[in-house]
């Protein structure tokens, strides 16, 4: 993990983030000098840190300094700001706010897999099999604090992967506790459960993945793609970014140059998983040729899409 001071570059800290303590984790906003936005502060054995993005490349880095120092807004062209602008104009109704689809350079969709809680493992054989399609293979986790606390095994599994380069990881936020309470009205449940803190589940995820020495993304994901406008705008207040999907494989949708794909890796919806990998095998001569693309957090830039 890479640290870098608020204006100019510093070498690596001796120690890891696990063993250090981390206190008053909050929400701040504002452009660094070299250009990055802020968007958390705390303190770490007693020194400020900052976790920042690169609003052109959506690259995400730990910086030491003060964040007090900081002010200003992300270039509205930005990757960052054109993609958060997107999610704005589409937080109408209850379910799947956030991007859906993209305009990406490659011809391809974005492999995105839900780690909601679960009591079933982590289905290692899935990304075995998808990692024979790419080098490294990108996938976007949404990661719940709950599956993290309870799926250790299956945690480090996914690190030691990436480590290996087999896959490139984007975590995204999917909350500490996914709540959801069976037979309520959809405008009530998940997030919308009166009571919810939304701000502890979402640092709490966060510094969960800091913990493990991991980078949070910029993205996060609505549990059961369930929101607001009003919650909508709260997460984009934290900074992120909210994904949808228009390819949620266990209903049936179907996978599109341009998608957001949905399935879960968390052993609640092997239905979904199935239809990935038959699809997958179908077109694998297509990803062995550079026809068809799984993409990256990377192809968002440029990839935002129309004014709807």
């Amino acid at each position: 993990m890479r640290f870098w001071g608020i204006g100019i570059l510093l070498s690596l800290l001796s120690l890891p983030l696990s063993a250090l303590t981390r206190t008053d984790y909050r929400a701040v906003h504002g452009m660094l000098s070299n250009g990055w936005v802020v968007l958390r502060a705390w303190s770490e054995a007693g020194e400020p840190r900052c976790l920042a993005v690169d609003p052109a490349t959506l690259e995400v880095s730990v910086v030491s300094g003060n964040p007090d120092s900081v002010k200003g807004e992300a270039p509205q062209k930005s990757t960052y700001e054109l993609l958060r602008t997107a999610v704005r104009e589409r937080r109408d109704g209850v379910q799947n706010a956030g991007l859906r689809v993209g305009r990406p350079q490659r011809t391809g969709a974005w492999l995105t897999f839900d780690l909601c809680p679960s009591t079933h493992p982590l289905d290692r054989d899935l990304f075995r099999d998808l990692e024979t399609d790419a080098s490294p293979l990108p996938v976007f986790l949404e990661v719940s604090g709950r599956w993290m606390a309870t799926h250790p095994a299956d945690l480090s599994w996914l690190i030691e992967q990436r480590d290996a380069g087999l896959l490139e990881i984007t975590w995204v936020n999917h909350t500490e506790n996914h709540n959801y309470r069976p037979g309520v009205p959809l405008k009530e449940n998940f997030l919308l459960l009166p009571g919810t803190d939304l701000d502890a589940e979402v640092f709490t995820v966060e510094q969960r993945l800091l913990e493990r020495g991991e980078l949070p993304s910029v993205f996060f994901r609505f549990p059961g793609l369930v929101s607001s406008p009003e919650l909508v705008d709260r997460v984009l207040a934290l900074g992120l970014i909210p994904l949808g999907s228009s390819a949620w494989l266990a209903k049936q949708q179907s996978v599109k140059n341009g998608a957001v794909v949905l399935t879960h890796a968390n052993g609640n919806e092997p239905e979904g998983l199935e239809i990935l990998e038959r699809w997958d095998h179908r077109h694998r001569p297509d990803l062995f040729t550079g026809a068809w693309h799984w993409l990256d957090e990377r192809d968002w830039v440029g990839a935002a899409p129309p004014a709807p």
